[in-house]
């Protein structure tokens, strides 16, 4: 059981040092940024941070976990709930600033998701857990509501998703620059991956899959990372367009033909 569970938490720690750097990298370019920029680049840094909240959390949950602290393991759920309840609304920020361009109305969208993480809580808190259930590579918590699950599935999973996959459609259809098509497109896969497996790590039934999701997740990290900071990851992006046997400028030329 040891083993399984230290490497667990070694997995949470690596994906709080990764979304830290990633938030902390963020913050330093926001002078490079054009003003119109500023509140997507904050949105993005609070969204990083509380990920990086949350597996904290996560990681002394794990530790608490191979020591047999069962109250202390308890304490640290609903703790790092409150970054998981949370972690939609800077999300929909940034979603909807992007589409519109407009700080009140992404503001008060943010507000509604805001609103419904609030119930989330209150229901997780009052309702309860139950466990926690420990195997060799992790220990799970059961939610004691079904109502807990339907407001959380509903309001801060389903719509969000569905906005991010929506956002993709649109960045994919637009004739934008390759590399920046790339970038976006990139960008928004890996925050998918990582909303989409937080979920599954908040309600995984068995340590295994629960291990399984933190590992996707870190690669959502690494992968997010990438996509904005590094200029290696485009030129790689390039080289497999090459292979597939489309270059730039073809692209351009078919465009070009279109219009």
């Amino acid at each position: 059981m040891s083993f399984g569970l230290i490497m667990n938490a070694i997995v949470c720690f690596a994906i709080v040092l990764a979304t830290f750097a990633f938030a902390v990298t963020l913050h330093q370019n926001k002078n490079r940024q054009r003003e119109e920029s500023i509140p997507t680049l904050n949105a993005l840094i609070v969204f990083w941070s509380l990920v990086g909240a949350f597996f904290l959390f996560a990681g002394l949950r794990t530790l608490a976990a191979y020591g047999n602290f069962i109250e202390v393991e308890t304490t640290l759920y609903y703790i790092g709930s409150i970054p998981f309840a949370l972690i939609s609304v800077p999300l929909v920020y940034f979603i909807i600033y992007i589409i519109l361009g407009e700080h009140r109305v992404s503001t008060g969208v943010a507000t509604v998701f805001l609103i419904f993480g609030s119930i989330y809580l209150i229901a997780l808190f009052g309702f309860g857990i139950i466990g926690p259930y420990s195997d060799e590579w992790g220990s799970t918590f059961e939610i004691d509501s079904n109502v807990t699950i339907n407001v959380y599935l509903s309001g801060l999973f389903i719509v969000p998703t569905s906005m991010i996959l929506g956002l993709l459609l649109l960045i994919l259809l637009q004739r934008v620059p390759k590399r920046l098509q790339n970038r976006i497109a990139f960008s928004l896969v890996a925050i998918s991956l990582i909303f989409d497996f937080m979920l599954l790590d908040n309600i995984a039934p068995t340590g295994a899959m629960q291990m399984a999701s933190r590992i996707f997740i870190f690669i959502g990290v690494v992968l997010g990372y990438f996509s904005y900071f590094s200029e290696s990851f485009d030129k790689k992006l390039e080289m497999m367009d090459r292979r597939l046997g489309v270059s730039q400028t073809e692209l351009e030329d078919f465009e070009n033909e279109n219009e």
